[in-house]
């Protein structure tokens, strides 16, 4: 496959070819329950750790800390035997949030991952007989990656009695976690507005922060039936479900920094008068396409 992005030689701060000459697709399955009397609630969330579902399909190890390359995403509802109810269904939209691959972004992970290395090291706790350690991030502190997944450090040295899991976003709390955005913003913090030799401010910065906010991939979908008569939610007369995978241009991907994603799916409730006495129960599947990924280590 071709360089980074088009590029014959890539930046500093993801190096090396993109991997993997084949389009992957990735597909993460939940169950969703309606939820009529709370709209402004998700309805399903959670992380999808992309680089362990790459692994469990291509039967090797696929690390965490890459620049993954997507090119195409999608989402879309479908009913099941065994749920509790799906004669109405429901509309709404699925949310993919990611971390973009910046500088800032990339800097921050490879000055954590360096300190965890070290303290794994000091530790004899990595090494050739620890085959699949890997530096694995969550994406906040109340979503984490499966069981044994998220890493953890000591950030107070190795005399700290107490480890933190490593999160992407959100507050840093000794002894709990410690995030990257946090970690990174403390150590650059920016300088101050520009001011004139009276004190007056000339120029603001233009940013508030180096470590970059996560973006969203919004994916509506739907799976619904038609009332017919505003009084009687029993009386129904077809319906439709749709859903898609958008594609982004050949010469255009997008990048996220990790292998680690937040989704959730918020959905559109019904009136009152027309909500169903049994909540709908449908299966929300999200499905993204690799082109393939890079490494953030250093190597220049």
């Amino acid at each position: 496959m071709g360089g980074y992005g088009g590029i014959n030689k890539p930046p500093c701060y993801s190096l090396g070819l993109w991997v993997d000459p084949k389009t992957t697709f990735v597909q993460t399955t939940v169950e969703v329950l309606q939820a009529a009397d709370s709209p402004e609630d998700n309805w399903a969330a959670g992380v999808i750790q992309v680089d362990k579902i790459l692994s469990e399909e291509l039967g090797r190890t696929v690390r965490n800390g890459n620049s993954f390359r997507l090119v195409g995403f999608g989402a879309n509802l479908k009913g099941f035997g065994g749920s509790s109810d799906q004669d109405v269904g429901f509309a709404g939209t699925a949310v993919i949030q990611y971390t973009p691959v910046t500088k800032n972004s990339v800097g921050a992970w490879q000055s954590l991952h360096k300190q965890w290395m070290k303290q794994k090291q000091l530790s004899s706790g990595v090494g050739k007989y620890v085959r699949y350690d890997d530096f694995e991030l969550g994406w906040e502190a109340s979503n984490l990656l499966g069981p044994g997944r998220t890493s953890q450090i000591r950030m107070g040295g190795l005399n700290d009695a107490t480890q933190e899991n490593v999160v992407i976003y959100g507050n840093s709390t000794d002894g709990a976690t410690v995030s990257l955005k946090d970690y990174y913003d403390n150590l650059n913090p920016i300088p101050a507005a520009s001011e004139d030799p009276f004190g007056a401010i000339i120029k603001e910065p233009k940013f508030l922060n180096k470590f970059p906010d996560f973006k969203q991939l919004i994916m509506p979908t739907s799976f619904t039936a038609v009332t017919i008569a505003e009084d009687d939610p029993d009386t129904y007369a077809g319906g439709m479900a749709n859903g898609d995978i958008s594609w982004l241009p050949s010469d255009n991907h997008l990048s996220h920094l990790t292998g680690t994603l937040y989704y959730y799916f918020k959905g559109v409730a019904p009136a009152p008068l027309l909500a169903p006495v049994i909540p709908d129960e449908l299966k929300l599947t999200i499905t993204l396409v690799y082109e393939g990924w890079a490494p953030l280590n250093k190597n220049c």
